[in-house]
């Protein structure tokens, strides 16, 4: 019955590791359901997915936490998942078309690789990173 995409266009732009690593991101943590996490899973699928039923809660729109916020839930996931997360900010803070978007999700992964002690990649390391071999 559905119309069009589940992706938002820019989304289809990207290389398909780049979608992966992005829709990996969308569920959540698998351990438990920090508040500050989902709040920001649900940004995140606003900004990658139509929504084919607005009268649920999966998109909700929530005030997004602050990073500090965000960090104190995330020290309690996997490093799995926070990976998946980081590079989810990553790649959308480099290639998001709406430049607040951008600033919100650079501003995500800047905080997260601090709270790592790593060095942030430039966006042609993460393309060569996330290139599709296919």
């Amino acid at each position: 019955m559905g119309k069009g995409k589940v992706l938002q266009d820019w989304m289809g732009n990207l290389p398909w590791k780049q979608q992966s690593v992005i829709l990996s991101s969308l569920r959540g943590p698998d351990t438990h359901r920090p508040i500050n996490v989902k709040k920001v899973t649900r940004w995140l699928r606003e900004i990658t997915q139509n929504c084919a039923d607005p009268s649920t809660d999966y998109m909700k729109k929530l005030e997004l936490p602050q990073l500090n916020e965000l960090k104190e839930d995330l020290e309690f996931c996997s490093v799995h998942y926070f990976c998946h997360l980081l590079h989810t900010f990553e790649i959308i803070g480099y290639t998001h078309p709406d430049i607040k978007i951008k600033n919100i999700a650079n501003n995500y992964y800047s905080g997260l690789v601090d709270a790592l002690h790593l060095n942030p990649e430039n966006k042609e390391q993460m393309n060569k990173r996330l290139e599709d071999k296919v």
